[in-house]
């Protein structure tokens, strides 16, 4: 969905902050968001996604760029994701992110399979956009070569188990899952496509869960509850980094 400046402005205000907040010291490289998203979008990338945490306009947020002439990844479109803050919770950062079509996951691709870009804050012009493109058409073989391993490796139904188990040390404090919610809950696909017992569809069943919540269970008092989805943009890109690399050791 293309977001007009207006959508955006009401949705992630940080984004068009001209300054850094003031608790931050005169030390402090403030990254102008808006600059960065403008060169973007001069050099092809369209924005596809924007959210931040919190209302604040320093607050940690995160942008999504896909560019048309970079080719799909099975069946994901590949993005730039940036992250920057203006009040020193998350520093600048640029990295390559899957966007999932079939069930609209974002997902995060952690450095051990293609390396975050680092840029210099003070210089992030055009020609650093134009790199940072080639580079992503260079990393591509990289990045399908690790969903290519995910999709053709099937797993048990016990290898399945050890998944969810692992995942579920990242989701809650010491690894222990609600009481009721049961692992069958969790590996329980929400469309036919995700249907399959290859590690990249039970990776994304267990990270759409995990990140997008809405399992309802009972509780052991017979109380009705649900698993709450996750917010915080630092987070969830652990949460989805992590899912990713234990996917790999898997492989």
């Amino acid at each position: 969905m293309i977001m007009t400046i207006e959508q955006i402005k009401e949705k992630v205000p940080a984004i068009f902050t001209t300054n850094p907040s003031p608790k931050m010291s005169n030390k402090y490289v403030f990254v102008p968001t808006l600059e960065i998203m403008e060169n973007f979008e001069k050099e092809g990338w369209k924005l596809s996604s924007a959210k931040q945490s919190g209302k604040g306009i320093y607050d940690v947020h995160e942008l999504r760029f896909r560019n048309g002439e970079l080719p799909k990844v099975g069946d994901s479109i590949v993005e730039a994701v940036i992250k920057n803050s203006h009040n020193g919770l998350a520093t600048f950062s640029v990295s390559s992110g899957l966007h999932r079509l079939i069930c609209q996951n974002g997902l995060t691709v952690p450095t051990s399979i293609s390396e975050s870009f680092n840029i210099r804050h003070k210089n992030f012009d055009i020609t650093e956009v134009k790199k940072l493109t080639e580079s992503f058409a260079q990393r591509l073989p990289l990045i399908q070569n690790s969903v290519d391993k995910m999709m053709n490796r099937e797993l048990t139904d016990d290898e399945k188990i050890e998944f969810v188990n692992k995942a579920s040390a990242l989701r809650w404090k010491m690894g222990k899952i609600p009481s009721n919610l049961s692992i069958d809950k969790i590996l329980e696909p929400n469309r036919d496509g995700d249907v399959g017992n290859s590690l990249w569809k039970v990776f994304n069943v267990v990270q759409e869960k995990f990140v997008k919540g809405g399992i309802t269970y009972k509780t052991t008092s017979g109380r009705k509850s649900g698993l709450r989805s996750l917010t915080g943009i630092i987070a969830v890109n652990q949460i989805n980094t992590r899912l990713w690399e234990m996917a790999e050791e898997m492989c």
